[in-house]
């Protein structure tokens, strides 16, 4: 069996820092353990009266896409959490995955295809005037015509039609086939409902502006370093707001983001390194949360470039018996990351990481005794050099030589995805989860993903069992379609699940009531954050 005692401290990861994951939150500060029963990890107090001002955060990245700030064409979690403040869709993911009303008071499911959503009463735009079914269905459809990334997780969408009876504002979707995944592509801010008669006019440029239903108003905006938001008091639930607006400024230092915590002048900031629990456990007045991301990392192995030594289906599961997630999750996350096979392991119907066949083989120590690998990382991301470093001691471990190479982004991108075969041997990332599981497997189909056809073999069994995994309706005959495609990604072991990779939040607790889902699965961290209560002007 694996060795699962592995003792090694990595990038400033200390074992002990691992039982600090454990503590419960406290006035005077600490850490978060896991979701409470409710699915949150913070929530507010709501004795507690706001005393209104301006919410302050320091983020570590801003948006950077080619769209400008248009939600149908952001590509990453950033612009998901910021552009969310702004733009609403028809429905949200609340706690534990769940799917919650936004814009669609409610919705029907009337048969396998389709789904009849009825508008909220009263929900308008910023500018005043009312969001109605036109403006769904022009959003809709216009997402489709894009042609975004997020265009094809809406699915095989035949029909979107303004089906409004009387007062009643009504939207009907109809599906050429089964589509489970519906609902949860509808509830991220890429879906987001546009004014299009603003913007069918040349009013609105939703390029350059923003102008939503959602709980507030973009104020100004500075590329890389800022962007303000106020109150939009023409928000549906505007009497419930605990703000009066939001500063954001974009510091890409961790330490930077860690001291403004640490003396006050900021309330609330997010970090991608899980260290941040144990560095932040001992500053009273500050609380440091981990949310679990659907998110999650993965090794890729190049079984396409026929230099590469993994065109050997035996040396690849050689690899993959060597690799031991829980190992990854505790040494390299600190605690914070959950092991996981293709199925995120924080959403719903997700396969056990140790049900799949290379968890209970036996790992030689000498298996890979004799052979050479370059492992592929990026730099700017320290969860991803932990986890690069850890996978290189666990084949070290099992008799390999891994000479672990870092590279910029644009020539690491360059060399794994857009050369053709891939340019590597293997390559460390992480995708984004994502709330559904079946919108994940999706991306081990080469014919259907694209971005993996430089290094992934198209294999018929497979492409099957995924495309069963979305036309299942949520069940036991689901879970086990999922089950079927995380056995067989795990004997094929070209990009192989790791771990998930969380998210680390801290927040002034002395100054600041907030809301934080235990669980995300579109990396959006300011979810709730229309629910935040400030306690100090």
């Amino acid at each position: 069996m694996r060795n699962k005692t592995l003792s090694i401290a990595i990038g400033g990861f200390a074992v002990a820092a691992l039982l600090l994951s454990s503590c419960s939150a406290t006035p005077t500060g600490g850490t978060s353990g896991g979701p409470d029963a409710d699915g949150y990890v913070a929530q507010v107090d709501e004795s507690v009266q706001s005393t209104g001002g301006i919410l302050k955060l320091q983020l570590d990245y801003d948006t950077a896409e080619t769209g400008g700030l248009d939600p149908a064409v952001a590509e990453v979690a950033r612009s998901w959490s910021i552009e969310g403040l702004v733009y609403e869709s028809l429905v949200t993911m609340g706690p534990n995955f769940e799917i919650q009303p936004e814009l669609a008071e409610s919705w029907e499911q009337v048969d396998d295809t389709t789904y009849v959503f009825t508008l909220r009463d009263g929900a308008t735009f910023s500018n005043g005037r009312e969001v109605t079914a036109d403006d769904v269905v022009g959003s809709l459809e216009r997402l489709q015509e894009l042609g975004t990334v997020w265009s094809a997780q809406l699915g095989p969408i035949e029909s979107i039609e303004n089906t409004s009876e009387g007062d009643t504002d009504e939207v009907t979707i109809s599906l050429a086939e089964p589509y489970t995944p519906l609902l949860a592509a509808l509830a991220n801010t890429p879906a987001a409902i546009l004014p299009m008669q603003e913007l069918e006019a040349g009013d609105f440029d939703p390029a350059t502006e923003m102008l939503g239903s959602g709980p507030f108003t973009m104020v100004e905006h500075r590329q890389d370093e800022s962007w303000k938001f106020e109150a939009n008091s023409e928000w549906w639930n505007a009497e419930s707001l605990g703000v009066d607006g939001i500063e954001i400024e974009i510091v890409d230092d961790d330490q930077t983001r860690l001291a403004a915590l640490r003396d006050g002048s900021i309330h609330f900031a997010n970090f991608a390194n899980p260290d941040t629990l144990s560095l932040l456990a001992s500053t009273g007045d500050v609380t440091a949360v981990s949310q679990e991301q659907s998110d999650y990392f993965y090794v890729m192995l190049n079984t396409v470039n026929p230099d590469s030594p993994f065109v050997d289906d035996e040396l690849r599961s050689k690899v993959n018996a060597a690799l031991d997630r829980e190992t990854i999750a505790d040494i390299a996350l600190a605690g914070a990351g959950l092991p996981t096979a293709v199925t995120p392991a924080s959403l719903p119907g997700a396969c056990a990481a140790d049900s799949l066949p290379s968890y209970s083989a036996e790992t030689d120590t000498t298996a890979l005794k004799g052979q050479e690998f370059t492992l592929l990382i990026y730099s700017g991301d320290p969860s991803l050099s932990a986890v690069g470093q850890v996978v290189k001691q666990q084949l070290e471990q099992a008799g390999a030589t891994v000479n672990l190479v870092t590279l910029d982004y644009g020539t690491y991108a360059e060399r794994v995805y857009a050369t053709q075969p891939g340019d590597f041997e293997m390559a460390l990332g992480w995708f984004a989860g994502y709330g559904d599981a079946a919108m994940v497997t999706s991306w081990w189909n080469p014919d259907t993903a694209f971005f993996n056809a430089g290094f992934t073999q198209s294999h018929e069994d497979l492409n099957v069992a995924i495309a069963e995994t979305q036309r299942l309706p949520v069940g036991e005959e689901r879970d086990a379609a999922f089950a079927e495609v995380c056995g067989l990604v795990d004997r094929y072991a070209e990009m192989i699940p790791l771990a998930t990779r969380p998210t680390i939040i801290g927040y002034r607790n002395d100054r600041l009531q907030a809301s934080i889902l235990g669980g995300e699965g579109y990396g959006d961290f300011l979810r709730g954050v229309s629910e935040y209560r400030l306690t100090e002007g």
